[in-house]
């Protein structure tokens, strides 16, 4: 059997073999790298060299099964892909949160995010409103930058390689889910033994709300993956997550001391609204009749 279709996608033995390898390549070099931030401490250029890991995994593969790595999706595509990418992180971001500063879970604004993003940006004197509203425009443009750099690292990895190459052996609904699973299953180190989580209370609920996040955000990357053809609609939308919610969103909300169970990525509002999002995205590919098998 030839190891590619005359239409140039993958064979099933060779998507079969690159799952494999993947999966092996992106366990070993992930294990170093999440001791390296347990041991150093979750900061930011550490989780910058465990996000590569998984596209690091990815292009080796693809070396090692001699595969052409223009299977992972690098054209841009219709940039209206790209742009809807950006903006329903947006949308989940401000309906969770809405609804955890209108139920009173949390509230505006925390006076230590306003005084970091005023110091930072040289914004003292500014009122909470404006210091907030700069931060928007600065974190939604300039910051963007930092984050797709980080977030291409994994995207390489889970939309580039993992995702494309599961819809090639099953359908949409199953390799959104196992995307999603092996997403969160990545994090646990990081929930379990760093920082990255809502503080050591109840930790098995936080990682399970976490795992239901990562599972929604992938049914509708996949769906952008697929209408698409590119893995920048998956480093866009990852990057404008990390930015609003992670770093606008949740930071600007005063916590009480019950808010954790019901803010952040941790808590279950976030999770629960990804999740409609997602099954919302899984209606839309089944509409559209794109939830069956895909060539890889």
């Amino acid at each position: 059997m030839s190891e590619k279709t005359q239409a140039g996608t993958l064979s099933i033995d060779l998507v079969k073999k690159g799952l494999l390898w993947f999966l092996v390549i992106a366990t070993v070099l992930s294990f170093f790298a999440s001791m390296l931030v347990i041991e150093m401490g979750f900061r930011r250029y550490y989780a910058a060299i465990m996000m590569w890991m998984p596209g690091v995994a990815a292009l080796l593969t693809y070396k090692l099964l001699k595969v052409d790595v223009r299977h992972l999706g690098w054209s841009w595509g219709d940039s209206k892909w790209q742009l809807m990418s950006f903006l329903t992180p947006i949308g989940y971001g401000l309906i969770a949160y809405g609804l955890i500063w209108g139920m009173g879970f949390g509230g505006l604004f925390d006076p230590k995010f306003v005084e970091e993003v005023s110091y930072y940006l040289g914004l003292v004197g500014w009122s909470p409103e404006a210091t907030i509203a700069m931060a928007i425009l600065i974190y939604g443009t300039v910051g963007i930058v930092w984050h797709m750099a980080t977030a291409l690292g994994e995207e390489i990895g889970w939309r580039g390689l993992l995702t494309p190459h599961l819809l090639r052996i099953t359908n949409f609904p199953i390799a959104s889910l196992l995307t999603g699973l092996v997403w969160a299953l990545w994090h646990m180190p990081l929930i379990f033994y760093t920082k990255y989580n809502a503080g050591p209370y109840d930790l098995h609920i936080q990682a399970a709300n976490f795992t239901l996040l990562t599972v929604g955000l992938s049914f509708m990357m996949t769906y952008y993956r697929i209408k698409s053809g590119s893995l920048w609609t998956a480093t866009v939308f990852h990057a404008a997550h990390n930015v609003y919610v992670l770093s606008l969103f949740q930071p600007m909300t005063l916590k009480y001391e019950e808010t954790w169970r019901y803010s952040n990525e941790f808590g279950f509002i976030l999770p629960l609204v990804v999740a409609l999002f997602g099954l919302y995205f899984w209606y839309r590919a089944r509409q559209e009749g794109i939830d069956g098998k895909q060539d890889a």
